[in-house]
């Protein structure tokens, strides 16, 4: 599976995520970088559906994302069609419109897209052991912890990936529909 399907798939995971399952009292040292998107994957267009499971709520949204070296965008929509919401990141700004009453961690949900997606050099460079991260990066699985806690465990499978968030105990499984090559 590409990178570029990757990306859709914990794009989609992360937004319905977000919706409802950050907890009050995290951590603050364990929040997730953002990383610039020149250090991202070859410019990608992805179409994906994502599902969302908590231990009391099971949420699906189709989300469209478009990965450039300047700017990452992502678009989440309901099954109805109707935008839940969006986000657009140029490395600096961080900007999400919201067009139905949620309060989604923009911020949380853009980190751990990027942390399924981005290359591990970039991984390497901005969660430093010297910190207390540790990264483990295999080819169809990766994880993170934070002084010795997991925090994330993302495993590739064919055209599905799977993202547990343990800090937010919920996980996420995103299917790729469709992947557009934007590179010239």
């Amino acid at each position: 599976m590409s990178s570029l399907i990757r990306l859709v798939f914990v794009g989609l995971i992360c937004l319905m995520a977000g919706c409802a399952l950050i907890r009050p009292g995290q951590d603050a040292a364990a929040t997730l970088a953002l990383l610039p998107p020149e250090e991202g994957p070859a410019p990608v267009l992805l179409k994906q559906t994502v599902t969302l499971q908590s231990a009391d709520e099971r949420l699906a949204f189709l989300v469209v994302s478009r990965f450039e070296r300047q700017q990452v965008k992502l678009v989440a929509l309901l099954p109805t069609g109707q935008p839940l919401t969006a986000l657009e990141y140029d490395g600096k700004q961080l900007q999400q419109t919201v067009s139905v009453p949620v309060n989604l961690p923009a911020e949380s949900i853009l980190a751990t897209i990027q942390f399924a997606l981005w290359p591990e050099p970039s991984l390497r460079r901005h969660y430093r052991p010297e910190q207390g991260w540790t990264l483990s990066a295999e080819t169809n699985r990766r994880q993170l912890w934070h002084h010795g806690a997991l925090l994330l465990d993302i495993i590739y499978d064919a055209d599905i990936t799977l993202v547990h968030d343990y800090l937010r105990a919920y996980q996420v499984r995103i299917q790729t529909l469709e992947e557009m090559n934007l590179g010239t």
